[in-house]
């Protein structure tokens, strides 16, 4: 606490009174009025209104300050174009005298302007060469070499727009006259460029006459930089020349210069060999150009001189270009040379003891030129993977991938992270060997490595996806994927970098094509959804919003999607700050954007109307401007609730609103919505718009997830119920067992009281009951009677003339056939019967299986002779007539000819003992 402050050397009192007098010559306290203009200046630069356009400029070039002539220069375009006639007689030769004396921003502003007239070519060709041509043409001498250049720069971009016979008669004999050894170094220089834009508008012809003695005597040029800047337009000179001039004239000149003691004449012949690649043929590449690349190569190498950088750049072109040309053992060398390139200058670093040291301070240019060569060889990777082959990558660039990933320097790291989706589209199927690579970026410490990978999130997860098994390598990598993924958008979440979490969370939407539904809603909605109702910069809650927005969209599961909506309104909509209720509103332009109108419509349009009434007014400002894009949701006659409501608040808000904003802004909206016509269903399904036909897509897509979860639902369901019949029959096979092997006294009793009580001897099987037998036996015989009876029924009925109808089973009283008494070993069959007026006697036993089997065979026999009974006794009777059954379940009712038949209840103990018929209840008239 005792030490003395202080700043940059000086303690705290020098550093206060040094305050003091930078304060003092501010002069914070001086008159803003002498910064104002004199009466004088305000009269020189006044205009009158009257004037025209052309005599405006007139005046302004004549008598006017740089300020304004500089306004008319730059508006000359449009003051041709509008009157072509006077300003191409008045104001450009006036354009032209004030272009002599005048600065360089008066320049710059009038070489714009000419470029513009040359591109809208609002005068003729030949009038613009005798005008605006020869000022350009003029001020390429000027000794100032930046005005100079610039107006260099012009003629290079209007020689495309000008004909053939203007360029060779004004432009060809200057760039030959600027061309000779007499002048000086910058006349040649510009005699090279207006050679190589020259060149692509002449013929072959006109090029080998006029233009390549030139071109050969500047090719060997005694000034390097010469040499270089012809060297660079080789290629296009060869383009317009043909393949046999490029043959005899052009190789021979590249050889030379690529073999040039100046390095910046070498590196520009070795880009002009790889702009001539596609124009060579396999003859001039295998015996000429691939031998020169190997040689340079090899020399730059060795020497480890500055053109390494270079041949980094180029070599991705060059073995793509020459690669069917190469045979097998130059591609090893292709190979192995870019191998050593993406390790170059890794090993060889200077100590920190020896980093003052002026010799070693020349081995960081070094260092510089190492990372630079490493940095290339990472962009060209997905080249070399081209040129390498997909199956031939673990082997032959995996360890140079795998380096890369790992450099030391970030810019290596960012450039082969950018081109990494690119690596994987490649690989196809054989893209498991960088999985590794992508999740080690992915949690890569560098916040530039983390958002190159992320740029190309989307691509780079499809590829994984399709080049991928389908089984288990697919799961374990999004097992992988997905916490690296929320792993960096942690990270990104506590830096300051807004821009790379935004970015994240945008990216996150697209994972939807790669992940299911259920990881997405899982994994990723809980972490957005915190992004949404924490404090963070506006951009992230946006991207954040509209990531949950095509969340929705996806989800399979309708439950999960209203839960979703739920929320978002929860957390938006319905949240105590206004600056979430904002937020909501432009939550609800990309649901728009995203959802059909029926979805939005549904869920959120009656939510942003009542926001309307929010008691802030910038949530009412936000709201009004969303009122017209309302209304273009909807669709009548369907929606014609929603637009009473809305014109509701429309005018609500116009009567009843007191802020000057809003009110202004709901008399805008009211305006808008009055040119909105809402769509009317049954009249415009003939014609669709774009809007309409989208809205349909998205409807259908929304419409085909409810049905996929409907039809998935049914094949669960028809799964579940499937199970249960086989269930069932293996409980009744365990229960057959059961019985077959359970051989108890009970069980022989119950057996011996059905033998006796049928008047039949059963034989028992030794392994069970003989049950089943007895009943196939009993049922035959009972069939065998009542087709007997069923016989002389039929010739009562030839005899008495009256028709009888075929005896029908009455259902009992719930409207279903009564079960059949199942047979239990352990306790006795149960049978329920209907109370009848005669009593039952109390010496009646209770019947067995067998009893029971054969009585209710022997009921459609007692009741078809009952039915006829019944027809001899009520003979010639008409009308209707209504019956009850005896247990009073059912009501008949016959009308005309037919005949009611009764229904009629008998105990199986009665039938077997032999008892007389059972008694029939009639129905009472009514």
């Amino acid at each position: 606490m005792g030490e003395t402050f202080q700043w940059g050397g000086m303690d705290g009192d020098d550093f206060m009174e040094e305050m003091e007098n930078d304060l003092r010559d501010l002069s914070l306290e001086r008159s803003i009025t002498t910064g104002l203009k004199t009466a004088e200046e305000i009269e020189r630069l006044t205009v009158d209104e009257k004037l025209n356009d052309v005599d405006r400029a007139l005046y302004l070039l004549s008598s006017g300050q740089d300020v304004q002539r500089i306004s008319v220069v730059r508006d000359l375009a449009k003051l041709i174009r509008e009157n072509q006639v006077e300003g191409m007689k008045q104001v450009v030769p006036k354009v032209r005298e004030v272009l002599h004396l005048s600065c360089q921003e008066l320049q710059e502003a009038a070489t714009q302007a000419f470029v513009q007239i040359a591109e809208d070519k609002s005068i003729p060709p030949q009038l613009y060469a005798q005008t605006f041509l020869q000022t350009i043409l003029q001020n390429i001498e000027s000794r100032d070499p930046d005005i100079s250049d610039s107006w260099l720069s012009v003629l290079l971009q209007v020689i495309k727009y000008l004909p053939k016979e203007i360029i060779k008669r004004d432009i060809l004999s200057i760039a030959i006259a600027k061309g000779q050894l007499n002048q000086s170094v910058q006349s040649r220089l510009a005699s090279c460029q207006i050679i190589g834009k020259v060149a692509t508008r002449f013929d072959s012809f006109m090029i080998k006459k006029d233009v390549l003695p030139l071109v050969t005597a500047l090719c060997q040029d005694v000034d390097y930089e010469v040499r270089a800047c012809m060297c660079k337009e080789l290629a296009i000179v060869a383009r317009g020349l043909g393949l046999e001039p490029t043959q005899s004239a052009i190789l021979p000149e590249l050889v030379e210069l690529s073999n040039d003691e100046e390095s910046c004449v070498r590196l520009s012949a070795l880009e002009t060999i790889v702009n001539l690649l596609s124009l060579l043929d396999d003859e001039t590449c295998n015996h000429t150009i691939i031998p020169l690349v190997c040689k340079y190569c090899d020399n730059a190498m060795q020497n480890k001189d500055v053109t390494l950088p270079s041949i980094a750049k180029q070599f991705g072109r060059l073995c793509h270009g020459l690669s069917v040309n190469l045979t097998e053992e130059q591609k090893i060398w292709s190979l192995n040379y870019y191998r050593d390139l993406c390790v170059f200058g890794l090993h060889e670093k200077p100590s920190q003891e020896d980093a003052l040291n002026p010799r070693i301070q020349a081995l960081y240019k070094e260092e510089e030129r190492h990372r630079e060569c490493r940095h290339h060889s990472a962009f060209n990777m997905p080249c070399m993977v081209l040129f390498a082959g997909a199956k031939n990558f673990k082997s032959e660039l995996y360890s140079s991938f795998a380096s890369l990933c790992d450099d030391p320097e970030e810019q290596v790291r960012v450039s082969l992270a950018k081109g990494f989706h690119e690596v994987a589209k490649l690989l196809g199927n054989s893209v498991s060997a960088i999985q590794g690579e992508f999740i080690n970026f992915l949690s890569d410490e560098n916040e530039e490595v983390v958002s190159a990978i992320i740029s190309n999130l989307p691509e780079t997860c499809e590829a994984f996806s399709k080049g991928l098994d389908q089984g288990h390598t697919k799961e374990n990598f999004f097992a992988e994927v997905i916490p690296a993924l929320l792993a960096a958008e942690a990270r990104a979440a506590k830096s300051r970098n807004w821009r790379l979490h935004s970015d994240i969370l945008d990216r996150f939407s697209y994972l939807t094509r790669c992940l299911s539904s259920e990881q997405v809603y899982q994994k990723f909605v809980p972490v957005v959804f915190n992004c949404i109702t924490s404090h963070k910069p506006l951009p992230v809650h946006l991207a954040a919003c509209r990531t949950i927005c095509v969340f929705i969209k996806h989800n399979k599961k309708q439950e999960q999607r209203q839960e979703l909506c739920s929320r978002l309104i929860e957390e938006c909509r319905n949240h105590q700050s206004s600056r979430y209720r904002r937020l909501f509103l432009d939550v609800c332009v990309f649901l728009i954007e995203i959802f059909s109108k029926s979805f939005f419509n549904q869920y959120f349009f009656e939510k942003v109307l009542e926001l309307a009434e929010d008691p802030i007014p910038n949530v009412r400002l936000r709201c009004c401007s969303l009122l017209p894009l309302l209304k273009s949701q909807l669709k009548l006659p369907k929606d014609r609730q929603l637009l009473q409501q809305l014109d509701l608040v429309v005018r609500k808000l116009l009567v009843m609103e007191k802020d000057r904003d809003v009110t202004a802004a709901i008399r805008q909206a009211a305006t808008d919505m009055d040119k909105f016509q809402v769509v009317v269903e049954s009249l415009t399904t003939k014609h669709y718009f774009e809007e309409d036909v989208l809205d349909q897509k998205k409807e259908d897509e929304e419409r085909l997830l409810i049905q996929l979860e409907v039809k998935e639902k049914e094949d669960n369901d028809k799964e579940t119920t499937s199970t249960k019949p086989e269930r069932r029959r293996t409980e009744a096979k365990t229960n057959e067992r059961n019985i077959g092997s359970a051989s108890t006294p009970a069980k022989k009793a119950s057996r011996l009281k059905a033998v006796s009580a049928s008047g039949r001897k059963s034989i028992p099987s030794p392994t069970g009951p003989p049950t089943h037998t007895a009943n196939r036996a009993s049922s035959g015989q009972a069939g065998k009677k009542a087709a007997t009876k069923l016989a002389r029924a039929k010739k009562t009925e030839a005899v008495n003339g009256t028709p009888t109808t075929p005896p029908t089973r009455i259902p009992s009283k719930a409207g279903k056939k009564s079960p059949a008494p199942e047979l239990n070993n352990n306790t006795k069959p149960a049978i329920r019967l209907k109370k009848k007026e005669s009593s039952i006697p109390s010496s009646t036993s209770i019947p067995t299986s067998s009893d029971v089997r054969r009585s209710s065979l022997g009921n459609l026999a007692h009741e078809r002779r009952s039915s006829l009974k019944s027809e001899q006794s009520h003979k010639g009777s008409t009308g209707s007539l209504d019956r009850k059954s005896t247990s009073g379940d059912v009501t008949r009712r016959s009308s005309g000819g037919s005949i009611p038949q009764p229904r009629v209840t008998k105990s199986p103990s009665l039938r077997t003992s032999g008892n007389t018929t059972p008694k029939v209840r009639r129905a009472a008239k009514p």
